[in-house]
């Protein structure tokens, strides 16, 4: 994630880390899907929340409500970036279970949509790196492994 706050590039003409990615119209919002290399897989939602996971299918890091998180010893941490005079340092501050809640089941609902769009075969992705028709295969194989109660990284690494 970003280090400047602003609206999202075009993931499909330039997410390069993402050697495959869709993105389809969702209830009037994009959502952008892109699988790294060794399979982590990056679910953007609109211009946020975005939700990153570990090849795994574990939660590794979230960018939600203008803030961002990272998996910390199985349990997400608030990234907080103090005034170090241009330095950039994150850190780590815990989360009531309240915000981890609220984060998860803003998951979950888009978890469902993206379901819901990936088994629709008439949705119009855009992709990269794939045929529409290779990637909605893969993304419903991705959410396929999903486990019903999402689990929170060990780390935020990939």
């Amino acid at each position: 994630m970003a280090i400047h706050e602003h609206d999202r590039e075009d993931l499909i003409r330039e997410g390069k880390n993402m050697p495959i990615r869709g993105e389809v119209l969702v209830d009037g919002s994009p959502i952008v899907i892109g699988f790294r290399q060794m399979g982590q897989v990056s679910l953007y939602c609109g211009v946020a929340p975005v939700f990153q996971f570990n090849q795994q299918h574990q939660l590794r890091r979230v960018f939600w409500q203008d803030r961002r998180f990272a998996a910390q010893h199985g349990r997400l941490v608030e990234l907080v970036r103090p005034n170090r005079g241009g330095r950039v340092s994150m850190v780590h501050q815990d989360l009531d279970d309240e915000t981890i809640t609220d984060i998860l089941r803003s998951l979950s609902q888009w978890v469902a949509k993206t379901q819901r769009i990936a088994d629709d075969s008439t949705a119009n992705w855009r992709t990269e790196g794939a045929t529409a028709q290779v990637f909605r295969q893969q993304l419903l194989r991705w959410l396929a492994g999903l486990p019903p109660t999402v689990v929170i990284a060990a780390n935020a690494n990939a």
